[in-house]
């Protein structure tokens, strides 16, 4: 049962994850999770591409904590960009950040055009790795860095049966691939320095705690945003999501990689 309601990220949707993750936020971790995709590199005075920014909070993290020149954030979805212009009214540095919705496909920018691209779980909804990653590689300027969170699979395989309903209950269209599918692609595009890290166990943990939270001190805002037959349907979401992680077939991770100068 999904939650969606207009695109694939609604208002009802927007508001459910905001409740979970936060303020801006449509994936798990916060802040402390954006700083670990960003493996120790510094975006000090960096051009930033945040792909699939969602409501903005990877971008105002960014300026507020990290010092960049500029981010331009962008999403497919209409509703996540209007809601993150919302929350930009309440930043000291406007002129910083932009956020613009773009279409699918091939990225709208000119070669050579960013220090940094940074993106979380967002690429899990882009079927063509490969393509996405050659396209990476070409708006990043020489010497520039990718950091990337991403929900992935433990292989390449035809997904299992629960992995299959698990994503029937999502409603997402959830393209999720290996961590070394990536990493593999990233090598074949001329990425150097490619780290990879696997965040399973981090996020079954936490996935835990989530359900406990929505069956709990969560669960009549839930009802209040969703109704109570879609609340028991994502409270049901993320009891399958964690069977998948127990299985170890959902496998968030991250990946890091710079190009050649």
């Amino acid at each position: 049962m999904s939650i969606t309601d207009e695109g694939e990220y609604g208002k009802k949707q927007i508001d459910t994850l905001e409740m979970i993750w936060g303020e801006g936020y449509l994936s798990p971790g916060g802040v402390s999770e954006i700083d670990l995709i960003l493996n120790d590199k510094s975006l000090k005075n960096k051009k930033i591409l945040d792909i699939g920014c969602g409501c903005g909070s990877a971008a105002f993290h960014f300026i507020k904590n990290h010092s960049p020149n500029y981010v331009l954030g962008v999403d497919v979805e209409e509703m996540v960009i209007k809601r993150a212009n919302a929350l930009k009214s309440n930043l000291i540095e406007k002129k910083k950040v932009d956020f613009k919705v773009i279409q699918p496909g091939e990225l709208p920018f000119d070669d050579l055009s960013f220090d940094v691209i940074f993106s979380k779980d967002t690429f899990l909804h882009i079927l063509d790795k490969e393509r996405l990653v050659e396209d990476l590689y070409r708006v990043l300027k020489p010497g520039g860095f990718l950091c990337v969170g991403d929900w992935m699979r433990i292989d390449d395989n035809a997904p299992s049966k629960l992995m299959q309903e698990y994503i029937k209950l999502e409603g997402l269209s959830m393209n999720m691939c290996s961590l070394q599918r990536y990493g593999n692609a990233l090598y074949n595009a001329g990425f150097k320095n490619i780290k990879l890290t696997d965040r399973n166990k981090w996020y079954l943990n936490l996935a835990k705690k989530e359900l406990n939270d929505l069956s709990t001190i969560y669960k009549e805002k839930l009802i209040k945003i969703l109704g109570i037959e879609d609340a028991e349907g994502t409270i049901n979401i993320w009891k399958k999501m964690i069977e998948v992680l127990e299985k170890g077939e959902h496998r968030p991770g991250h990946f890091y990689a710079e190009k050649r100068t």
